[in-house]
């Protein structure tokens, strides 16, 4: 038996090393660290912004008459950070699945830039059903919202 629990014999990394994958180059770690924590800083500054008259409105929406697939997402986002969950629902229930989806991996990006490493194996939250589900959920979301259902 290895001297390492994740190593083979052989030296090949087992399953049990998701989290030590190869170095990233100081620049990238720099990215996953700015991602990491750029967007939930974001997110909590969400609140605050509203309140300074941010927002520029919704340019799909001006051209169309039509609200956007994100329509209703920073004032889910604002009142997500600040806890309420049905409000963000009621807000823009597609939103919300998408914002979820990017504290995942933005959890995943800052834990590779703390740590150095890129994850051996990818998060769950970017598997391909994962991915297919969060798109569904925005555009299931955005045609309740055309037929008034939402």
């Amino acid at each position: 038996m290895s001297r390492w629990p994740f190593l083979r014999s052989d030296g090949v990394r087992s399953a049990g090393a998701a989290s030590a994958g190869p170095p990233l180059p100081r620049g990238d770690r720099a990215v996953r660290l700015a991602l990491g924590l750029g967007g939930p800083l974001a997110m909590a500054a969400t609140p605050w912004w509203l309140r300074q008259g941010g927002g520029w409105g919704c340019g799909f929406q001006a051209l169309t008459g039509l609200p956007c697939p994100l329509c209703g997402g920073t004032h889910a986002c604002a009142v997500l950070v600040q806890g309420d969950l049905g409000a963000a629902w009621a807000a823009s229930p597609g939103a919300l699945v998408l914002l979820v989806w990017l504290l995942l991996a933005a959890g995943q990006a800052l834990a590779e830039g703390i740590g150095g490493r890129r994850r051996a194996a990818r998060g769950l939250w970017w598997q391909p059903p994962v991915l297919a589900a969060v798109g569904a959920a925005l555009l299931l979301s955005w045609l309740a919202r055309l037929m008034g259902l939402v």
